[in-house]
């Protein structure tokens, strides 16, 4: 419940969680927008909302009530309230204070949990999911869907661990992770705090510092704060200012040197002479070619159509496709990272296994469990034998390496075909696509992501943006969340 504990600013106070030293670990730009808009120096972006992101929010906030469930049935638990809205210097007080006095209360008793315990030390606001009795103090415990420990939860663990030190309270000298596939991950105390209390000191200092500035974070500031360059707050910032992260391919490191040369903008990039120092001839000219293809895009207007053109390598790189058969397929899966069933150590599922011939038939597999996913593999590696068993010179067709790994997680999730796929593999029957258009070919997208490319070649059929439309990975699984709801009422 992360969220209702987030940076605010109020009573000429500002504060933050722990959540907000992750996130200025993360991009400090995003962070100190965010800052802005409390303040009331700018205006929000409309950001596009992640569907993805919400319904693993929302499976988290189930994890952590089965954890809360599976706790009560072994310890006695005692749930504390969330302080009442609106939130107060006072109201943040009382409910730290009510922390403390049950903590002090529990402190002699046996084992014991305590669920939501509020901290608050006049920056420093949230609230610790588990805090655990252990006979050498208080364990602080986190439960996260994830199935492995991540930074930001380690900075939170080592976040509430300090404010019980802070208290003056025994503090246990592990914390604990309760994650996703059922695992308690533990380490060690003295690990976690020392990191945190770092993150949060650079925190405050940054967040100090700008709310004294009195002005509003600009883009380009490179004095101001670190950006990431690739989260909502930094696309729709460089997107306004034509900077330079917008050119497909372009690292942060070749952004500063260009900077540092007086280029600033795609524009400046796409028509610049000369190359910054310590930036290789060919690494500067590929560059500017992809800035001056997108600049022709961008200088169209609005519904300038997506453009491209060979490279210099596109005939070496174009020669070592495969010469054409009918029996040849394009495959793609779509899968759900976030699938489990009685064993929540095994994750994942490839639902649809779309496959398209030359003469433009399609097909799908759909797999709704385990063992249809099971029966999708065997029926797609007896397609395949069929296939080239009529036409030995067919290949299967894929963009990225994501289709061919999956295929190897899943014999080897099974046992089953395994030497069959490495017959397929070791025969280079898969052709992956994305490396052939990138030796061959440039575009006018800021990515090479297969969704910015269908304007290329979808035609009359390219998808909807619109409302309601499925045009991204993470809508897919979302999508299809929805249909299995629907699907088991």
């Amino acid at each position: 419940m992360e969220s209702e504990a987030r940076m605010f600013v109020a009573e000429g106070r500002i504060g933050w969680s722990a959540s907000d030293v992750s996130a200025a670990a993360e991009c400090e730009y995003a962070l100190l927008r965010q800052l802005d808009y409390r303040l009331g120096r700018a205006t929000p972006i409309d950001a596009r909302e992640d569907p993805l992101l919400e319904h693993i929010a929302r499976l988290g906030d189930r994890h952590e009530a089965e954890v809360l469930a599976q706790m009560e049935r072994h310890s006695p638990v005692i749930r504390l309230s969330h302080a009442s809205p609106p939130l107060t210097h006072e109201s943040r007080t009382e409910a730290a204070a009510t922390t403390l006095e049950v903590l002090r209360d529990a402190g002699g008793a046996g084992d014991v949990v305590v669920y939501q315990a509020a901290f608050y030390d006049g920056e420093f606001f949230g609230y610790a999911d588990f805090l655990e009795r252990t006979p050498d103090g208080w364990r602080v415990c986190d439960a996260k869907l994830a199935r492995e420990a991540k930074p930001h939860a380690l900075l939170q663990l080592g976040g509430y661990a300090a404010q019980l030190e802070g208290l003056g309270l025994r503090v246990a000298p592990t914390v604990s992770l309760l994650l996703g596939d059922g695992r308690r991950e533990n380490f060690r105390t003295s690990d976690v705090v020392p990191v945190f209390r770092e993150r949060e000191a650079a925190l405050r200092t940054l967040l100090t510092t700008h709310l004294d500035g009195g002005t509003p974070l600009a883009w380009g500031d490179d004095g101001g704060a670190v950006a990431c360059g690739r989260c909502a707050e930094c696309e729709h910032a460089a997107t306004l200012a034509n900077d330079l992260v917008l050119v497909a391919g372009m690292r942060m490191d070749q952004r500063r040197k260009l900077r540092a040369a007086g280029i600033v903008t795609l524009e400046d990039l796409a028509g610049a002479a000369r190359r910054p120092d310590g930036m290789a001839r060919a690494v500067f000219e590929k560059l500017r070619a992809q800035a001056q293809l997108q600049w022709r895009q961008l200088s169209g207007g609005e519904g300038a159509p997506v453009e491209y053109e060979l490279v210099e390598a596109a005939p070496a790189t174009l020669a070592l496709l495969p010469a054409p058969s009918a029996g040849d397929l394009f495959f793609d899966f779509e899968g759900d990272p976030i699938y489990h069933e009685s064993d929540p150590t095994r994750i994942g599922l490839e639902y649809l296994w779309g496959m398209m011939d030359p003469a433009g038939t399609y097909r799908a597999l759909w797999a709704h469990s385990r063992a249809g996913e099971r029966l999708a593999f065997r029926q797609f590696m007896g397609l395949v034998a069929e296939r080239r068993a009529a036409y030995p010179d067919m290949h299967i067709y894929h963009y990225a390496a994501y289709e061919v790994s999956a295929l190897k997680r899943i014999a080897m999730r099974y046992q089953l075909l395994e030497k069959e796929l490495d017959d397929l593999l070791r025969s280079e029957v898969f052709v992956d696509l994305y490396a052939t258009v990138r030796g061959s070919v440039r575009v006018s997208a800021p990515s090479y992501s297969i969704k910015k490319l269908e304007p290329l070649y979808m035609g009359e059929h390219l998808r909807s943006d619109g409302e309601g439309a499925v045009a991204e990975g993470a809508d897919s699984v979302v999508a299809y969340h929805e249909f299995r709801e629907m699907r088991g009422r």
